[in-house]
């Protein structure tokens, strides 16, 4: 699933603002400077880009991670809860299969959460402001 959001948030961000408005967005200095300080804001948005290259090629690792760490800590606890009595391996994991669903439920609304915020990060538009009316 992450690998799938990755593939189709590389497709939106590239279809949203093309290669050149991607990379303007990672690496261009915002605001209105001059001078000195206008070459320092380059740099420093320069490696804050390099940064945010590095933070979107571990977002499908992260949350990759975060799916299977929850999926197999689930599936271990109703493992243990079946072999814990032998005679009752049937009737002591019925309560956490409802957590589980539970767990599954807050999973799926918090990877939905962490890809639209990410999907919104790279597709926002500044609004243009409007033009000054001459009387």
């Amino acid at each position: 699933m992450a690998m799938t959001f990755f593939a189709a948030w590389l497709f939106w961000a590239l279809r949203e603002q093309g290669l050149r408005g991607v990379l303007r967005e990672l690496f261009a200095p915002k605001g209105e400077t001059a001078g000195l300080m206008k070459v320092l804001m380059v740099i420093v948005f320069f490696a804050a880009g390099c940064l945010e290259v590095i933070s979107i090629l571990f977002r499908p690792v992260s949350l990759s991670f975060r799916l299977y760490g929850n999926i197999f800590a689930g599936e271990t606890m109703l493992e243990t809860m079946a072999n814990l009595v032998p005679g009752l391996g049937w009737l002591l994991p019925i309560p956490f299969y409802f957590m589980e669903l539970l767990v599954g439920l807050v999973q799926a609304l918090v990877f939905m959460l962490l890809t639209a915020v990410f999907t919104l990060l790279i597709c926002q538009h500044e609004e243009e402001a409007p033009a000054a009316a001459h009387d």
